[in-house]
């Protein structure tokens, strides 16, 4: 399940990486052919990495949200009940441990 995981994250960060190139190579050819100046192609490329770095944000979002809802479903403990859990652990083990030696 982990791997899956992992594979979809991955396959989400390629897609951004291919589509910032085929977006740089669109935009130079449309400034080769000259229907856009250099100056152009370099705002309108600014403009569209930022909205495709936006989309690629809300993506990873939304797979942490849904990998946090498939985890609570599971029963996983988050941080926050490890955490609270060690410290319990901690306290009992200092109760135990006031009670007496332990015997072999």
């Amino acid at each position: 399940m982990l791997e899956t995981l992992r594979k979809v994250l991955l396959l989400g960060l390629g897609a951004a990486a291919v589509s910032a190139d085929k977006i740089r190579e669109v935009i130079d050819d449309l400034v080769k052919r000259g229907e856009m100046t250099a100056e152009e192609g370099r705002k309108l490329c600014a403009e569209m990495l930022a909205r495709s770095e936006e989309e690629r944000r809300k993506l990873n979002e939304r797979i942490r949200e849904q990998i946090r809802d498939m985890l609570k479903e599971l029963g996983v403990a988050d941080r926050t009940q490890v955490a609270a859990m060690e410290e319990r652990i901690a306290a009992l083990e200092q109760k135990v441990g006031e009670l007496g030696p332990e015997k072999p």
